[in-house]
């Protein structure tokens, strides 16, 4: 009975998460770290607590409801909300930083509460992206997000309409343009949308985008001034604005440099190669074959400067010239103006299609 009962002891030990070290019984506690809890308290393994901190300012300590996770700093779901995930995929070219873009739409949000509500209106606030790990560990990504690995998104909250559904629509945009109403648009072609259905409970996913990788192909743009369709122009600043860089405008050159080829001779020119920045926003590239860059030239100086487009708001190509230059080319190859479609914001623009 004796070497029975001492087994039956000798196995409890074993089943309570205890390991002797000596032969003497001792039990080896666990730590915080060991069990990647960052706050509250957890058993050591041996009977005992461990106090593994307190969160910051902002955060609470998961209990594991809501989308917490247990004994781990994170945001708190607000009550009656549903999280939305978006994500945007830099991984390639590696150069966007968190809260260098933000998530333009339909939506006001809070920062404190990381709510979204819909704003017809595109206001803004908008949200920022981060490249900061899950929002439920103390981050802002969606949930399964890995911290630094170049694809930045964010998780943001809505509370489901009573009745029928609410549809948002979004884009996205350099968070460090001043410009919030024209400049600084990034999103690659339609809007994106997503949907918040009366009761719902699961997290949804919008769609997001992946940046591609540069190309290798040059773009040359010129603006005859002594050529240029019917209307009243103000040609003391002559600049550029396009899909390619972030609709920011660039002045252009009529001085013989920058890839202007002839000094006051009325033709302003910009090449994309001769304005690449890639270590600030919006980090343009040059163009792949396929790419069909949009741009609209500007004249006069803002709060009166004009677009060059027609009284039907279309861009007007009198003057203009638009070429393409692979590497290894000499000269610039002049490609067919083209315009447009659709009505509103983004249509009547001039672009190209790449070769």
């Amino acid at each position: 009975m004796k070497r029975i009962l001492g087994s039956l002891i000798l196995a409890g030990t074993f089943l309570a998460g205890c390991s002797s070290d000596d032969g003497g019984g001792d039990c080896t506690k666990t730590t915080c770290a060991a069990q990647n809890a960052t706050c509250g308290s957890i058993s050591d393994a041996c009977g005992g607590q461990l106090s593994c901190g307190t969160c910051t300012s902002g955060l609470t300590c998961g209990t594991g409801s809501s989308g917490s996770v247990a004994n781990v700093c994170g945001f708190a779901q607000p009550a009656g909300t549903v999280a939305v995930d978006f994500t945007v995929d830099d991984s390639v070219n590696a150069q966007w930083r968190s809260e260098e873009l933000e998530w333009k739409g339909a939506m006001l949000f809070d920062s404190t509460t990381r709510k979204v509500t819909f704003d017809s209106t595109w206001a803004g606030p908008w949200a920022k992206l981060y490249d900061d790990g899950p929002w439920n560990r103390g981050g802002h990504e969606p949930a399964n997000a890995v911290a630094n690995d170049h694809k930045l998104g964010v998780t943001v909250f809505v509370t489901p309409p009573a009745t029928a559904s609410q549809t948002y629509e979004y884009g996205l945009r350099d968070a460090t343009n001043p410009d919030t109403v024209n400049g600084g648009w990034v999103w690659l072609g339609s809007n994106g949308s997503f949907t918040v259905n009366a009761g719902a409970t699961a997290a949804i996913t919008a769609a997001g985008q992946t940046f591609p990788a540069h190309g290798t192909i040059d773009l040359k743009l010129t603006i005859d001034t002594g050529d240029l369709g019917a209307g009243t122009w103000d040609t003391s600043r002559v600049a550029v604005k396009g899909s390619a860089w972030g609709w920011s405008e660039v002045d252009l050159h009529d001085d013989g440099t920058h890839g202007d080829a002839t000094a006051a001779d009325g033709i302003y020119t910009y090449v994309l190669s001769q304005n690449l920045n890639q270590n600030a926003p919006p980090y343009p590239g040059l163009l792949k074959s396929g790419d069909r860059p949009e741009f609209i030239f500007v004249f006069g100086t803002a709060p009166n400067s004009k677009e060059y487009k027609d009284s039907n708001a279309v861009a007007e190509k009198t003057g203009v010239t638009a070429g393409t230059k692979a590497t290894g080319a000499t000269d610039f190859t002049d490609q067919t103006l083209q315009i447009t479609g659709g009505t509103g914001l983004g249509s009547g623009n001039t672009f190209i299609e790449v070769p």
